[in-house]
C-alpha cells in the first residue's frame, strides 16, 4: 500500500506542479539556440525546487513519516532539471537535458532514501531520462507540444509530469527497492 501512495504522490505532485509552474520536464529547452541563459537557469532552479518541495513533501505523508532528506532530496531533482530545462542551449534538446538531470536524479533519490546498491542507482536513472522522454512523446502524440496557448502549454506539462512521476514513482517505491535488493524498507528514510 505504501509503493501505491509513493507513485500516486510522485505523480500527482509533479502533474499538479507542471500546471502551476511547468515542472518538471519540457518538450522545448532553452531560449537560446547555442548559449546558456543564466538567468533563465536561475529562476527555473527556483520554480523547481519550490515544485520539488511540494512533492516530496506529498511523498512524506505517502510515506507517513518525516522523511525530510526526500523532500530535500526531490526538491533538489526537480531544481536542477527545471534550471537545465529553461537555462540549457536549446540546441541540447530535451533528452539530453532529461539524461543530465537524470544523472542529478538517481544519487539524489540515492541518497535521500538511504538507498545503497547500483542496480538501484541505475534503475532510478534511466527512470527519471525514460519517464521524461516518454512524457514528451505522449504529450506531443496528443498534439500538445509546442502549443500557443496557456491551456495547451499547461496540459503539456501535467502530461509530461504525470508520466515521469509514475515512471519514477514506480521505479523508486519501496516495492521495488525490496526487489532491487535494499536492506532497509524506504518506510524508515527520513
Amino acid at each position: 500500500m505504501t509503493s501505491a501512495r509513493w507513485i500516486v504522490a510522485t505523480s500527482a505532485g509533479f502533474a499538479l506542479t507542471g500546471i502551476g509552474l511547468h515542472s518538471p520536464g519540457a518538450s522545448g529547452v532553452g531560449a537560446l539556440y547555442l548559449d546558456w541563459d543564466v538567468s533563465a537557469a536561475i529562476f527555473g532552479a527556483f520554480l523547481g525546487a519550490i515544485a520539488g518541495a511540494f512533492t516530496g513533501l506529498l511523498q512524506m505523508i505517502a510515506l507517513r513519516a518525516r522523511a525530510i532528506r526526500v523532500l530535500i532530496g526531490t526538491a533538489i531533482t526537480v531544481a536542477v532539471a527545471h534550471a537545465l530545462a529553461d537555462g540549457a542551449p536549446a540546441s541540447w534538446g530535451f533528452a539530453t537535458v532529461a539524461a543530465l538531470s537524470a544523472v542529478v536524479a538517481g544519487p539524489t533519490f540515492a541518497w535521500s532514501t538511504r538507498v545503497r546498491g547500483a542496480l538501484a542507482l541505475g534503475t532510478a536513472v534511466v527512470a527519471w531520462w525514460g519517464g521524461w522522454v516518454a512524457g514528451v512523446l505522449i504529450a506531443g502524440s496528443l498534439n500538445l507540444s509546442g502549443g500557443g496557448t496557456p491551456d495547451v502549454w499547461a496540459s503539456e506539462h501535467a502530461v509530461i509530469g504525470a508520466v515521469l512521476g509514475l515512471v519514477f514513482g514506480a521505479a523508486t517505491s519501496p516495492a521495488m527497492r525490496r526487489i532491487l535488493g535494499a536492506k532497509r524498507a524506504l518506510s524508515s528514510a527520513g
